[in-house]
């Protein structure tokens, strides 16, 4: 079942700019990251539950080829999946990450 996926600001903003810094670094090169980025997505669109919670309510991906971690909360009542920030593994995972849990 494919649940209706939401992507952030700060997700789409994280997007963008990975896209471009590794556009210029190579051209086709960003390309490449988004083909990863929305492969991953469409795998978590279709079984968020094949990624376990590692932050309180977060879930984590991580994409091919490239070193980045998608988070994202699954409300499964509700059939949403909110990607919430898309991170390079070395880029501090709490930058703009509400603190959340599954007791609040």
């Amino acid at each position: 079942m494919n649940h209706r996926l939401i992507i952030a600001p700060l997700a789409e903003a994280d997007i963008k700019t990975s896209f471009s810094w590794y556009e210029e670094r190579s051209p086709g090169l960003g390309e490449d990251f988004m083909h990863r980025v929305d492969a991953k997505l469409a795998v978590i669109a279709e079984s968020p539950q094949l990624f376990r919670k590692r932050f309180g309510l977060y879930r984590l991906a991580a994409t091919e080829r490239f070193p980045y971690s998608i988070y994202f909360i699954w409300d499964e009542t509700a059939g949403i999946v909110s990607v919430r920030r898309v991170l390079h593994f070395k880029q501090d995972r709490n930058a703009g990450l509400v603190p959340l849990s599954s007791d609040s």
